[in-house]
This record gives C-alpha cells, structure tokens and sequence, in this order.
C-alpha cells in the first residue's frame, strides 16, 4: 500500500508538470507605441518576445527578399522557456505567417495572450473565436489576422497569418 501512495505522488508532478507554461501577459501600450515607433514594420509577436524572454539562439533558416534591399523576410529563432519563434513574409503580396512552439500551456492563457496581442496592433475589422475557441480572426472570414491553437502531446502551437 505505501509503495503505491509513493508512486501516486512521484507520478502526479509529472501529468501535472506539462500544463502549467504561461505567456507573460503582453503590455498592450508599450507594444503599440513600439509598433507606431517603427511604422508597423515589426511584427508584434517578434516585438513582444524581445521585450519579454531572452533569446537563447541567433535566427536560423534565415531566408531574404530576392528584390529591393535584399532584407530578411523569413527566420526561427529561439527564446528561453523552449519558446520557438519562426516568420516567413517573403511573397509580394502574401501577407505574414508566424508560428510560436512554446511548451505544453493552459489553453485558457493562450486565448487571453492571443487576444491581446490583436489589442496591441489593432484594425478596424471585427474578430472573434470559433466555437471550439482554437480559432480567432475576422467573423466574416475575410481580410485580417488569423490564429490558431494547436495542441500536441509536448507542446501548444500557436499558428498565426495577417494578410489578405
């Protein structure tokens, strides 16, 4: 009997342990006035990580445009905390795609992160979540900012495109 009290509580930190990640909460005014700084030119995520977690690799994969300045339009890049964070807006006219890996994470943080996020780099063009609450983006399925929550067995996966 007492081995399998010992074991119930070795085990239960361990089911436990994966669920319990959270983003630090975005400060919505400072991530605006950053993005007003710069023109928009940064994409608020990328912003927002900077100014929350430290790096812990230099941007990999790094792809550029093959036009004008030649500029980085696609790169990953880790943070600590085993956040991955990857871009690609290397099409003309194809909008942003972004991914964040982070670890396994409540899901109800994750809603709240995404949402204010959208606050710090707002648009005029109502948005809203789908049913199941994995979705977010514009409620006439049109131009705008998309997310979605992926849950895998080690991590959350937050896909995320803004374009047209």
């Amino acid at each position: 009997m007492k081995i399998n009290i010992i074991i119930l509580f070795l085990t239960l930190p361990i089911l436990n342990f994966g669920q319990n990640f959270a983003l630090k909460e975005p400060n919505v005014m400072e991530l605006k006035a950053e993005l007003k700084k710069n023109n928009n030119a940064d994409d608020v995520v990328y912003v927002y990580l900077q100014r929350n977690y430290k790096q812990s690799s230099d941007k990999a994969n790094v792809k550029n445009y093959e036009y004008t300045d030649y500029s980085i339009c696609a790169f990953e890049q880790d943070f600590e905390n085993e956040i991955t964070y990857s871009v690609e807006k290397c099409r003309e006219a194809g909008g942003i795609s972004t991914t964040l890996i982070l670890p396994k994470s409540k899901k109800s943080s994750v809603i709240k992160w995404i949402e204010q996020i959208f606050k710090s780099s707002p648009m005029d063009i109502e948005h809203g979540w789908n049913k199941e609450k994995t979705k977010y983006g514009p409620t006439d399925n049109g131009v705008g900012c998309y997310y979605e929550i992926k849950e895998t067995e080690n991590n959350t996966k937050i896909d995320m495109y803004c374009g047209c």
